[in-house]
């Protein structure tokens, strides 16, 4: 029996208050960077939406894929991946790296969404290993203290399950918030 197509998650909007104006606006993303937050959706949803917490994503999908949390709007800036704030989104998968399945659900979600905000930004579907061309990469790929979202075999598997979802296209016209 053949798995049913993946779609894009049921949105929630929760502004976070870590955000600012892109130094270069919106012309000037060029990457979509993948992260794990280390915790579970709904506490760590709770903690981007604190001040205190310095740290936002655009946002995050729930651990069964079914639910994804718009946490700033597209247009501006996620604090999520230090210098590369500006020319990047910061889209995270609920849970912890070690624990990470691309055979999961959450996973067929995450590459839909990944490949979805490349469509829509006119991004490649590429893997850009060290952030320095276009495309997606891994917050690892960014950070050399960080291992998220997933070890290089899953980044591996995931990487052609973006490419397959970006390929697939048939992409709704808008979801989530630009501004």
């Amino acid at each position: 029996m053949p798995k049913p197509k993946v779609v894009l998650p049921p949105l929630v909007y929760k502004e976070s208050p870590n955000q600012s104006a892109r130094v270069h606006g919106a012309d000037s993303i060029r990457l979509i960077v993948v992260h794990t937050p280390e915790g579970a959706y709904g506490p760590m949803v709770k903690y981007l939406c604190r001040s205190s917490s310095q740290v936002s994503y655009h946002g995050l999908l729930r651990e069964d894929g079914l639910e994804f949390t718009q946490l700033v709007p597209w247009n501006r800036k996620a604090w999520h991946a230090k210098a590369y704030n500006s020319l990047s989104e910061g889209i995270s998968a609920a849970g912890f790296a070690r624990n990470f399945d691309v055979e999961s659900e959450q996973a067929r979600r995450l590459a839909r969404v990944v490949a979805f905000r490349l469509h829509k930004r006119g991004l490649p579907a590429r893997w850009s290993r060290d952030g320095g061309g276009d495309g997606f990469c891994r917050h690892a790929d960014l950070q050399s203290d960080r291992s998220d979202p997933m070890n290089a075999e899953k980044w591996a598997r995931f990487v052609l399950m973006v490419k397959a979802e970006f390929k697939r296209g048939g992409f709704r016209r808008t979801w989530g918030r630009t501004t």
